[in-house]
């Protein structure tokens, strides 16, 4: 941002006072450019901290924990915007992706009143998933069953190896 007395005429800039309040002044702007992106960034779930967080968890009606990361509670908070309305696969599929930046898949399976909600990309758990469950059970209808399952396509040669407790054999064979 410019200095404030780069934007006023010479004369007002010809006494020390008349500098040094424009320095003052201009001090105050920039602090309140600075204030006024930050409440801004409050008005969005994905974007606000601290005190934002709150007030969002109030008004989503969760339940509000300052020992927590921002990053958990804002995961806690997009899952809850996502899933409001009819349940559907699509909204199941919104929570879930808020929780791990992975790509996620639901399958149904309605034979077995079940669903599977997989993460494909990755082999480890997802971030939290004590909140992934908290909420997907919230969301879903009480007679439904449903598990969390991970995936990982690998587009190269993947080895594998086995070790007999008994001898010195080590077999290796390339899997294709």
């Amino acid at each position: 941002m410019r200095s404030l007395e780069s934007m006023l005429p010479g004369f007002l800039a010809a006494t020390l006072q008349d500098r040094e309040l424009q320095r003052v002044l201009g001090q105050a702007v920039e602090r309140l450019a600075q204030d006024k992106e930050l409440t801004l960034e409050q008005l969005f779930p994905s974007t606000a901290s601290g005190w934002g967080l709150e007030l969002w968890e109030r008004a989503w009606g969760i339940p509000v924990d300052r020992t927590q990361s921002d990053a958990r509670r804002r995961d806690r908070i997009l899952a809850k915007v996502k899933g409001t309305g009819t349940t559907t696969l699509e909204v199941i599929q919104g929570v879930a992706q808020s929780f791990a930046p992975w790509p996620v898949e639901v399958v149904e399976e309605s034979d077995q009143y079940r669903f599977v909600i997989w993460y494909t990309g990755t082999i480890g758990e997802v971030p939290h998933k004590e909140d992934l469950e908290a909420v997907v059970n919230e969301l879903k209808p009480a007679h439904l069953d449903w598990t969390v399952k991970y995936r990982q396509n690998v587009r190269t040669s993947v080895y594998t190896g086995c070790l007999s407790r008994r001898s010195d054999v080590i077999l290796l064979r390339q899997v294709n």
